[in-house]
């Protein structure tokens, strides 16, 4: 079992995006609320998976939380420093620590750079200027990622899409981080390669202690590779829980609809599929209230007005949903 230590703590992370307007186009008439207060810890060795469809803020998310965009508000925590203050040379040292995986490895990595480069690059950044040191590293995180020495002396687009992956995940690894954000690494790539890049990230989480933030809107891969999972909607978590009790039994409405599309385990199982009606609103003009009650087929008054809190229902699950606060008040 993984060790129950905090790595990384989220509170209350914002990232709005001003749109301009007026006469002269430089007033900021709206914000797109593209990630609106979320909060989450993950645990050092565990993957912690961010799903939701297209649009939800997954990706801005996991850009702001390594601070690739800075936050609107909110703060977050890695290894019990808060690290939305410091300062931008402090932030650069740290990201030695927490790195991210594209989706689309080749518009990740410099077509004019061997391979070779690309994997060394981060530990000139970081100021390893030995460079026996640097190329004992290339050689040894090449050959971890199943990258042969004479490949480091070519380009990438002499690789197909799954090698640029490992590609990739090696320039992350050359540093030694603690924690990887891979955002949505395998949905570029084809269904028999996606699961040799997600093996090779199992095994080397298992070798190196690694631990991931695993975005993808992929319901499958996301069951086959995470331990607990944060279910996201216009910006805002809905849903955090173990793996399996998210699968077997979603409590937000949802979530419910998200993993109804899945595919049954058993010909014989009974399982409905949950279509939502109407379309995602727009994040420069979230609805009120609860931001999923114009789609919810359990729509109640309060959930036009009130905004629901994240709160736990039975042990490391929690909703954020007033079926739950009213089953409650109910039960008293």
């Amino acid at each position: 079992m993984h060790k129950q230590e905090e790595l990384l703590r989220v509170e209350n992370i914002k990232k709005y995006f001003p749109i301009k307007g007026g006469v002269f186009g430089n007033k900021t008439v709206q914000y797109v609320k593209a990630v609106d207060g979320i909060s989450f810890t993950v645990n050092q060795g565990e993957t912690f998976g961010i799903v939701g469809e297209s649009g939800c803020g997954k990706s801005t998310a996991g850009r702001t939380i390594m601070r690739m965009l800075e936050p609107t508000e909110g703060t977050v925590y890695f290894q019990g420093q808060d690290i939305t203050k410091l300062a931008n040379d402090d932030m650069r040292k740290l990201r030695k620590d927490i790195q991210i995986v594209f989706q689309d490895p080749f518009a990740s990595l410099n077509p004019r750079m061997r391979v070779y480069k690309i994997i060394e690059e981060p530990l000139i950044n970081f100021g390893v200027t030995d460079q026996a040191e640097r190329h004992r590293r290339v050689l040894e995180v090449a050959d971890q990622v199943g990258i042969s020495q004479a490949q480091l002396k070519r380009l990438p687009h002499e690789f197909s899409g799954g090698q640029r992956q490992r590609i990739g995940i090696a320039r992350a690894l050359i540093s030694k981080p603690k924690l990887i954000i891979a955002d949505e690494p395998v949905s570029a790539l084809d269904v028999s390669i996606q699961s040799q890049v997600l093996n090779l990230m199992k095994d080397l989480q298992k070798e190196f202690g690694l631990t991931y933030i695993f975005i993808s809107h992929d319901l499958s891969v996301v069951k086959h590779f995470c331990d607990r999972i944060g279910v996201m909607y216009l910006g805002k978590m809905v849903e955090i829980s173990a793996k399996d009790d998210l699968y077997d039994d979603p409590k937000h409405p949802y979530a419910k609809a998200l993993l109804s599309a899945l595919p049954k385990a058993h010909p014989l199982q009974e399982k409905e599929r949950i279509m939502l009606t109407g379309d995602v609103p727009s994040p420069s003009n979230p609805p009120s209230g609860c931001t999923f009650h114009p789609r919810c087929p359990s729509c109640m008054d309060a959930c036009k007005t009130v905004e629901p809190i994240l709160q736990p229902i039975g042990q490391n699950h929690i909703v954020s949903c007033h079926l739950y606060t009213a089953e409650e008040a109910k039960s008293r």
